[in-house]
């Protein structure tokens, strides 16, 4: 035990000085230290996992979502998306038209629309996204997959 306890001492002596300056005992000596802190922009953005309609569904809201948000310096985050088929879920030469809303109001062009904001000193937002198509319901005859590919975009300016 006794040899432990002065090896454990060594060993706290080393760490203890590791990324330290020494200063020699002339008074005329100094050191500088620099103290910083590099933050950065953070923020986390939820958007929708999937949207699936079931064939008696003509509409579905998806939740969407900017938290702890910190610009920094900058002005605001956007989070944009566009459409790969122009808001049409296509099937080899078949198609669904579908539209989506953004708490309310409807998205009308398929090449980066803006769909939330946080502004310079605001930490979180969000939308309700409505996904909506007059195609389907009760009597459809439409069989088989029609997908389209939603792309959502963070910019910070």
């Amino acid at each position: 035990m006794k040899k432990l306890i002065p090896a454990f001492c060594v060993f706290l002596l080393a760490g203890a000085s590791a990324g330290s300056q020494v200063i020699d005992g002339d008074p005329e000596n100094s050191g500088s230290v620099s103290v910083n802190y590099n933050g950065g922009i953070s923020y986390k953005v939820t958007i929708p996992a999937s949207v699936t309609f079931k064939r008696t569904e003509k509409s579905l809201e998806r939740p969407l979502s900017a938290t702890d948000v910190v610009l920094g310096d900058c002005s605001e985050l956007n989070v944009r998306v566009s459409s790969k088929n122009g808001f049409k879920m296509i099937n080899g030469s078949g198609y669904i038209e579908y539209s989506m809303l953004v708490n309310g109001h409807e998205v009308a062009d398929s090449e980066n629309i803006t769909v939330l904001t946080v502004k310079q000193g605001e930490n979180s937002n969000w939308a309700v996204l409505t996904f909506s198509t007059e195609f389907l319901g009760e009597n459809t005859g439409l069989v088989g997959n029609y997908s389209d590919t939603l792309t959502f975009t963070v910019e910070v300016t």
